[in-house]
């Protein structure tokens, strides 16, 4: 599964890259670490809205839901969703019926690797596109206390390519990364749900993808990891007879 990623960009060259402007002047840009725990805002694209990066809330909060607390809950189980079952699970169905897919742009994310009892992270990016996309589901939800429209979305996952099984090797998952190509059509084709699972189920290729291991600041309780630092490569000798990790 995919819980902590980046966009460590200016706001003027993510409004190049997808040629939508901000909407919200308060993004909060660059950002080199950020847990989906934390349920932060991040710049998405709606297809109902291309021309815009909208600041929408990680962790997707369907529209049946009926309490403040009943969101709060489901929201920390909907940070990712299986893309095989979108059109099966509750909390996505409306959602992916109604066509309502987005662009979640990343410049990378954190994944880490099991050995034993000891785990090390990884940050992965794509090999040829600076910024890259990951294909999400967004959603609406009327808050019945205070009538606030609430705005979410969740992450889409598919089984792992070669470099991420062996990376993420206890779930052997990884986020829904789309071609440029993938990106137009996901963003802007009417899909049927067929097609929407057949290009949900096409792993960006391994081959386009870097990864190198990261220092374990990204857990640390006493210092920042929304800095810089948090993606630089850190070397384990334990890694080193295990190439497949690295690429």
């Amino acid at each position: 599964m995919c819980y902590h990623k980046s966009l460590a960009i200016s706001a003027p060259e993510l409004e190049e890259r997808y040629g939508a402007t901000l909407a919200s002047s308060s993004a909060n840009l660059p950002i080199y670490h950020a847990s989906g725990y934390q349920f932060p805002d991040w710049p998405i694209i709606t297809r109902q809205e291309p021309g815009k990066l909208q600041l929408i809330q990680w962790g997707l909060v369907p529209r049946w839901v009926k309490s403040p607390s009943d969101a709060a809950e489901i929201r920390t189980r909907t940070l990712n969703a299986r893309s095989e079952t979108i059109y099966e699970k509750p909390s996505y169905r409306t959602a992916a019926q109604k066509g309502q897919r987005c662009l979640i742009p990343v410049t990378g994310f954190y994944e880490w690797h099991t050995m034993g009892s000891r785990k090390f992270p990884f940050y992965i990016t794509s090999a040829d596109q600076p910024v890259a996309s990951i294909a999400g589901l967004w959603d609406e939800w009327p808050d019945p206390e205070t009538g606030e429209l609430h705005t979410t979305y969740t992450l889409l996952t598919t089984d792992a390519n070669p470099l991420l099984a062996a990376i993420h090797n206890t779930k052997k998952r990884m986020p829904c990364v789309l071609t440029p190509e993938a990106e137009q059509t996901w963003l802007h084709e009417d899909l049927s749900s067929r097609d929407v699972l057949a290009l949900l189920a096409d792993a960006y290729p391994a081959s386009r993808m870097h990864s190198h291991s990261i220092s374990k600041r990204i857990t640390s309780r006493t210092d920042p990891s929304d800095v810089p630092e948090v993606m630089k490569p850190a070397s384990y000798p334990e890694l080193a007879p295990y190439p497949e990790l690295f690429s």
